[in-house]
């Protein structure tokens, strides 16, 4: 079966970028491509920025936060995998292998999301607006989040240095 690919989307944040590792100054260097399968099956192409923090000369990428650092399919994709909410009518559209090893790898790291969590709510405790967010997410029960947890969830932890990559989502 061939792919279905749409066209080209090009990532840019509107933030200041700045070193997740060292909060250094990040020039971009380049770009490279990436392509993240949405829940009806295509498959749209990125080009994702690449950036060079002058100061620990280390290469990061920037995510638009419909992406999970390290996954081919969308936040969206993995969120509906996890939450039960892929029915009959508007189907995920992978493997049942696949939807059993997301939501294994979900099983095996919530325990941390929740410590994450909890230790990002202590440490921002004048914050109102980061401490409700938080506070919506916890205890963390798929079934009683919000749509879009999944992209929050992604953003924070990535941004706060807690997803051990190199790259910041926005």
């Amino acid at each position: 079966m061939q792919a279905r690919y749409r066209e080209n989307f090009y990532v840019k944040s509107r933030e200041a970028a700045h070193c997740p590792c060292c909060d250094g100054c990040l020039a971009v260097v380049g770009s490279r491509k990436r392509f993240l399968i949405q829940p009806d099956g295509s498959k749209i192409w990125l080009i994702i920025r690449r950036l060079y923090c002058t100061h620990c000369n280390r290469i990061h990428h920037e995510l638009p936060d419909m992406v999970m650092p390290y996954k081919r399919y969308s936040t969206q994709a993995v969120e509906e995998i996890l939450s039960g909410t892929a029915s009959a009518s508007i189907p995920v559209a992978c493997e049942n292998s696949t939807v059993r090893r997301i939501r294994i790898w979900f099983s095996l790291l919530r325990s941390y999301f929740v410590s994450c969590l909890l230790s990002l709510k202590q440490l921002f405790q004048q914050d109102a607006d980061f401490l409700t967010g938080i506070d919506k997410m916890l205890p963390l029960e798929v079934s009683t989040l919000p749509a879009g947890w999944l992209k929050y969830l992604v953003r924070i932890l990535v941004n706060s240095g807690r997803w051990r990559q190199t790259r910041s989502a926005f």
